[in-house]
C-alpha cells in the first residue's frame, strides 16, 4: 500500500532521529535492498543500504558528533523532499582533503527520497552546500579572504506542517513552473513581482534584498554569465502551502560570474528549490545549489569531493 504524504514525512523524521543517535541499522530498516543514492553534487552512485552506511561512517570519522536536523518537508505521490541543516565538529580527516581543524562545521542540504508500495525507500537524490563545507574547512578560500561562516542554526518550524484543504495545490505547482519558465528561462524579470510577495525572504541569500528585487538580482547575474541559461524541472512536489522542485541547469559561460572571467565552457549543475506560499505568492524560499560542482566545471575549487 502506497504511503501517504504524512507517513513519508514521519519516516524521514525517524530516519534522522535514529541516525543522529548513531543507530545506523535504521538504513537496513528503511532502505530497500535495491536502494540507490544517485550521484550528483560530488557523489558517486551508492547501491544498497550498506554502501550508504559506509558513506555516513566516512562523515562520522571526520565529524563524530554529526547530526541532521530536518527543517522543511514536501511530500506528494511516492516522493518526499527533505531540507535540513547538518553539523559536526571537525575532529578527523575529511576524505583526505581536510585534516582536523577543530571547527564546528554546519551546512544545509536537501534530498529527495522515493518510496515503494512496501513502505521502503528505493532511491535518493541530493544537493548540498559543499562549497561552504570546503570553505569552512579551509580547502577553498572565500572570495573576500575572510573565514567562512557556518550556516545559521536550524529552525525546524515547517517540518511536518503544510496541509490545508483551502490551498489550491495545482495553482501552487503552476506557480513554480511559471517562475522557472518565465523568469529563469525567458528572462521576463517583471514576472517575479507576480510570483513573490514584496517582503518574501530567502534565508540562503541574506545579502539580497527581500521580495522580487532579490530574485531578479540573482537571475540577472546568472543569465548574464550564461546567455543560453536553461533550467529544467525533473522532480516536482506540492503539498499544502509549499512546493519543491529539483532543477538541472545548463549554460555556456560567456560572461563574468562571481569574478570568474568567461571561460566558454558549457556547464550542467543541480539545484533544489523549496517555496512556501501565502495568498498565492511566495513568502519564503530555500535553495541548495551545487555551487561546488559549478565552480569546478569553471576551473576553480579543486577536484570533486563526495557530498553529504
Amino acid at each position: 500500500m502506497t504511503l501517504t504524504a504524512d507517513e513519508m514525512k514521519q519516516k524521514m523524521v525517524r530516519l534522522y532521529d535514529e541516525s543522529n543517535r548513531m543507530n545506523l541499522d535504521v538504513f537496513d530498516e528503511m532502505f530497500a535492498p535495491d536502494f540507490v543514492s544517485y550521484g550528483g553534487a560530488g557523489f558517486k552512485d551508492l547501491h544498497g543500504p550498506g554502501e550508504f552506511r559506509d558513506l555516513y561512517l566516512t562523515f562520522l570519522t571526520a565529524m563524530p558528533d554529526l547530526r541532521f536536523d530536518p527543517t522543511f518537508m514536501v511530500a506528494e505521490g511516492d516522493i518526499v523532499f527533505v531540507r535540513g541543516t547538518l553539523g559536526g565538529t571537525h575532529k578527523g580527516d575529511f576524505m583526505g582533503m581536510a585534516p582536523a581543524t577543530g571547527k564546528y562545521i554546519r551546512w544545509t542540504g536537501t534530498a529527495i527520497f522515493r518510496f515503494n508500495d512496501a513502505g521502503m525507500s528505493t532511491a535518493r537524490w541530493q544537493e548540498w552546500d559543499g562549497l561552504s563545507v570546503m570553505q569552512q574547512m579551509g580547502v577553498i578560500p572565500t572570495p573576500d579572504g575572510r573565514p567562512a561562516a557556518p550556516a545559521p542554526e536550524p529552525v525546524p518550524t515547517h517540518v511536518l506542517a503544510g496541509r490545508s484543504s483551502e490551498v489550491d495545490i495545482a495553482a501552487n505547482r503552476g506557480l513554480m513552473e511559471r517562475f522557472v519558465e518565465e523568469v529563469w528561462n525567458s528572462g521576463h524579470l517583471d514576472v517575479a513581482a507576480e510570483v513573490f510577495a514584496p517582503d518574501a525572504t530567502s534565508p540562503d541569500a541574506p545579502m539580497l534584498p527581500p521580495g522580487p528585487a532579490g530574485v531578479n538580482i540573482i537571475a540577472s547575474m546568472f543569465r548574464s554569465a550564461f546567455p543560453d541559461f536553461h533550467m529544467t524541472i525533473d522532480f516536482l512536489a506540492a503539498e499544502g502551502d509549499r512546493v519543491a522542485a529539483h532543477f538541472v541547469e545548463t549554460g555556456t559561460h560567456e560572461g563574468e560570474l562571481f569574478g570568474i572571467a568567461p571561460t566558454g565552457k558549457t556547464v550542467s549543475f543541480g539545484e533544489m528549490g523549496l517555496l512556501r506560499l501565502e495568498g498565492g505568492k511566495v513568502v519564503e524560499s530555500f535553495y541548495n545549489t551545487d555551487m561546488l560542482s559549478l565552480m569546478q566545471q569553471l576551473g576553480v575549487g579543486g577536484s570533486p569531493a563526495a557530498g553529504a
